[in-house]
Parts: C-alpha cells; sequence; structure tokens
C-alpha cells in the first residue's frame, strides 16, 4: 500500500462495476494531484496523524512516535493513504494537542505528577500502573494540552525514559530540581522541621528540635522532601551552653532551677543554674509545663532576654526535661 502503479490492460463490466484485467504493471510517479497534511505521527491503537486534528493513516510509517512529518497522499474510506513523506524531527515547543519530548526531575509523584524542566512545573498523566518517584530526572513523550497548567497526556509506559537522578547540590546553592545533599539541626518541628541549613521546611521526615540530621532531600519551589535523611547525632550529646549565652542562638542547656515564678496570666520564669552561670527558662502556660525548685532539668531551645536578663525560649514541652538528658 501507499505505492504507485501504471497499470496497463483490458477494461471489462462486471455486476461489481468495471474492472481491468491487467497485462503490464509498472511502478510510476503520480500523475494526479495528492493532498499534502503536516503533523505528528503517533501510533496509538492505530496509526494517526496529529495536526492537532487525529488524522487516521492506512499504515504505519517509518518515523519516530511524536516526529513531525509533512505526508502526502490520498484520502479513502475513511483513512489517508501515503504515497510519499518528509520528516521533519519533533517539535521544538509544546502545542496543545501534538506531541511534546520533555525532560526534567519529578517533583510530586501520584495521579497528578509534577514535572519540573528547568524553568515551569509540567503536570504530567503516566499510563495506568506506572508511578514515578520523586527525584527521578526522566524523559517524557505525550500530548500537550493547555489547561491551568502545561500538561502531558502520556500514552504509553515506553513513553517515559528514567534516566537517572536529579543533580546533587550543597544546602545552600541548590535549585529547583536538584538534591540538596548537607548536615543541619533541627530548629523546629511539627508536619515539618525547620532546618538552621536552609530557609525552606523539610517534609517527609521526623526528628527533635537539637537532633543533627544528614539531610539528601529534593528541592521544590517552596519547600524540601526528604529523599534519604538520618541523625547524625541526637540532641542529647549537644555539650551544655548555658554558660555561653548568646542571644538568638540555638543551644542545650542544662542545670537546678533554683526559683520558679507563675504569673496570673499563666507566663512563668524558671531560674536554672550551672555553678556560676544561670538563665532565665521562659514557660509560656501553652507548654503546659510544672518545674519543681532543685528540680534538675534540660532544655533545648533559644537564647533570648527578658527585662533585659538572659533568659531562654523553647519550642515545644518535649524541649525540655527533668535530668540530664
Amino acid at each position: 500500500m501507499g505505492k504507485v502503479y501504471r497499470i496497463t490492460g483490458v477494461p471489462f463490466n462486471t455486476t461489481g462495476g468495471e474492472r481491468i484485467r491487467p497485462e503490464r504493471i509498472e511502478p510510476a510517479e503520480p500523475d494526479f494531484p495528492l493532498e499534502s497534511i503536516t503533523g505528528a505521527y503517533w501510533p496509538s491503537r492505530g496509526y494517526y496523524l496529529l495536526t492537532p486534528e487525529r488524522i487516521r493513516l492506512a499504515f504505519t510509517l517509518n518515523v519516530s512516535k511524536g516526529e513531525l512529518v509533512e505526508v502526502e497522499g490520498l484520502f479513502y474510506g475513511g483513512r489517508f493513504y501515503p504515497v510519499r513523506h518528509r520528516r521533519l524531527g519533533m517539535p521544538k515547543k509544546p502545542l496543545d494537542g501534538v506531541p511534546w519530548l520533555v525532560e526534567g526531575v519529578i517533583l510530586y509523584s501520584g495521579r497528578n505528577t509534577i514535572l519540573w524542566n528547568g524553568s515551569e512545573e509540567i503536570v504530567v498523566y503516566p499510563p495506568y500502573g506506572l508511578e514515578l518517584e520523586p527525584g527521578q530526572r526522566v524523559r517524557v513523550l505525550g500530548v500537550a494540552r493547555f489547561y491551568s497548567r502545561l500538561t502531558l497526556l502520556v500514552d504509553s509506559r515506553e513513553d517515559v525514559e528514567i534516566l537517572g537522578l536529579a543533580d546533587r547540590a550543597p544546602v545552600s546553592s541548590a535549585g529547583v530540581g536538584q538534591i540538596v545533599v548537607g548536615n543541619c539541626t533541627v530548629l523546629g518541628t511539627g508536619r515539618s522541621l525547620k532546618l538552621d541549613c536552609a530557609d525552606l521546611r523539610l517534609y517527609g521526615f521526623s526528628a527533635r528540635v537539637g537532633d543533627s540530621l544528614r539531610v539528601e532531600a529534593l528541592r521544590r519551589p517552596s519547600s524540601l522532601l526528604c529523599l534519604n535523611c538520618t541523625v547524625i547525632r541526637p540532641r542529647e550529646l549537644l555539650p551544655n551552653s548555658i554558660c555561653n549565652f548568646s542571644e538568638g542562638s540555638f543551644a542545650r542547656i542544662s542545670g537546678n532551677v533554683s526559683w520558679v515564678k507563675v504569673y496570673r496570666n499563666g507566663f512563668g520564669l524558671a531560674n536554672v543554674t550551672d555553678g556560676n552561670c544561670w538563665v532565665l527558662l521562659k514557660l509560656r502556660k501553652s507548654l503546659g509545663i510544672t518545674l519543681q525548685e532543685n528540680e534538675t532539668v534540660t532544655a533545648y531551645g533559644f537564647f533570648t532576654t527578658y527585662r533585659g536578663m538572659p533568659a531562654f525560649e523553647i519550642e515545644s514541652g518535649d524541649d525540655v526535661c527533668s535530668g540530664n538528658c
């Protein structure tokens, strides 16, 4: 199919219509007009040209999936019969309804997978059963759609190639789509962790205030996602810094409670002393902490001041404990 021949023979009529009894058949160039269509070749449950309209081809073409081609041929029986074609290469930019090949890093997985191509986020709908992992570098071929965001509809598993992992970079200089690597101290907890080494919070890992971590995390536009994080030094191993007051800095303090004062509004102060050093431990009512005189306590938090005096502030009740802990 798709070849042009010159047939010489004897015509005759039948009940089914006019026929010809061939005497000579030879290849030839068409001496009749051909239609020309330019589109992207898309073999998917049939063979199509996406212009972006779907034009069904009568047979396959020897070109790559998604490649732009200029095809000359004829329509017959609802299909287009190619006679000759010219390859134009892959599309250089996304066009609505036309295949596009893109390379990037997976930022979010799931049904609405998000890929970062170095300049923008692209929504990728992978084929059923294929789940990509955050941090993977992939090359994806899909049909582009312009919804609220650029979207790629992926047809087959064969249209997704996993190239490896994203590039690694130090925490201080990593960009979106890179894997940040470094040692960090936890300064705050909750659904995510606040770190001393980055402005962004870390998701996907649990630790305590004061723990030191080895972090390998995916840099997203507004967060970090832990890929491989470990506690390399638990907070119990931090030195007692009660004698090294530095306003605003994080520290571990340990000492004896010499006195406790609680005000009417529930706010309290505890004077924690170790030798000749002392600091006022600020006790917000919301912490739900009660300390007793002569009790030995350890706390993890930040040096601050209270009415010009050295003080210490903690984030939660879990950051103070009885004894040398």
